[in-house]
């Protein structure tokens, strides 16, 4: 059994356990999905290690664990005592047990941006959607959102997007002001 010392985190590392085999993931699959190294995944599983805020976030969203599950999840991090932590690891699996339909609301506000950046790896593409915050060029792009997906799917987007972008212009006859001088409500004389 492994040490307390060496494994400090064994509670939430448990719960991540959980949730991967819970999806049905292998560690492989998650480590690309996150771009997280696998042995450093295996670790948190472990107990030994905890992510950092931003891989928390990640591991959040990835599972899609509700507002309380995320809580939970955040407050075994900052537990030291292993004992009070395994307390909590019966009662959330329970939960999951019995949870038929999770809601997860869903933001449609709609986010403009003026850059991108494509990252791709053996594991599929994350899209970095940017917006430049000022007039000066110096000016550093904030990431607005993000999102992956697998190589195929990714290919099926451009796919999807250029047929929409042609119909779209073969349907649409671009619309021009009328020239100048000249009056579209001014009756014609003969």
């Amino acid at each position: 059994m492994p040490d307390i010392e060496d494994h400090p985190y064994r509670a939430f590392g448990a719960k991540i356990k959980h949730f991967r085999q819970q999806w049905k993931q292998s560690v492989s699959d998650v480590s690309g999905t996150l771009e997280i190294d696998e042995i450093f995944l295996k670790d948190m599983e472990s107990g030994k290690v905890l992510p950092n805020e931003n891989q928390l976030d990640m591991i959040i969203n990835h599972f899609l664990l509700t507002n309380e599950q995320a809580d939970e999840l955040r407050s075994l991090t900052q537990m030291q005592n292993d004992q009070n932590a395994e307390n909590l690891i019966g009662g959330v699996e329970d939960m999951l047990m019995k949870q038929l339909v999770m809601y997860m609301p869903v933001d449609q506000r709609v986010i403009y941006t003026d850059g991108m950046n494509v990252t791709v790896n053996r594991h599929g593409v994350v899209l970095q959607f940017t917006q430049n915050t000022g007039a000066n060029e110096k000016t550093k792009s904030n990431i607005v959102c993000q999102v992956g997906m697998s190589r195929e799917h990714a290919e099926k987007v451009v796919q999807v997007l250029k047929k929409t972008l042609s119909e779209h212009d073969k349907n649409h006859k671009p619309k021009y002001l009328p020239p100048k001088g000249q009056n579209k409500n001014k009756p014609k004389t003969i």
